[in-house]
């Protein structure tokens, strides 16, 4: 038996007849709203990380030989609220870091010099969405 060889064109068309039922089906799905649920979420999707308030009695000042206590910090968010109780607080050398972390997974992270009787404290921040 001999083996009929098929030329490019009938090769290509056996290939389109696949394919194309298979591109109909996908536009209408398409026109059909099913992958814009998708998109929709991801745009609503929280991006907005959370803010972190720190309090300072312009009096408050360490001592030497004493120890730093707290002089006040509360965090919120726009779409968690009050998350006061959620930050992290950190005390290295004469720095105090804040951090906290929203329900999306957005970042805020605030620094805190401690106020030496000697000086003046210094407050910076920086922030960060989640991946």
């Amino acid at each position: 038996m001999k083996k009929e060889k098929r030329s490019p064109g009938s090769i290509i068309r056996n290939v389109l007849l696949i394919l194309l039922p298979l591109l109909i089906v996908a536009a209408l799905l398409h026109n059909a709203g099913l992958f814009k649920k998708k998109k929709q979420e991801e745009q609503n999707r929280d991006r907005t990380p959370p803010s972190i308030f720190l309090t300072r009695d312009n009096r408050y000042f360490v001592a030497p030989g004493e120890q730093y206590e707290e002089e006040g910090y509360a965090a919120y968010d726009e779409t968690d609220g009050d998350i006061t109780k959620k930050v992290e607080v950190s005390v290295n050398g004469d720095l105090v870091q804040y951090k906290v972390q929203d329900s999306a997974g957005n970042i805020t992270i605030r620094f805190r010099n401690i106020p030496y009787e000697r000086g003046e404290s210094a407050e910076r921040g920086e922030s960060a969405n989640a991946p």
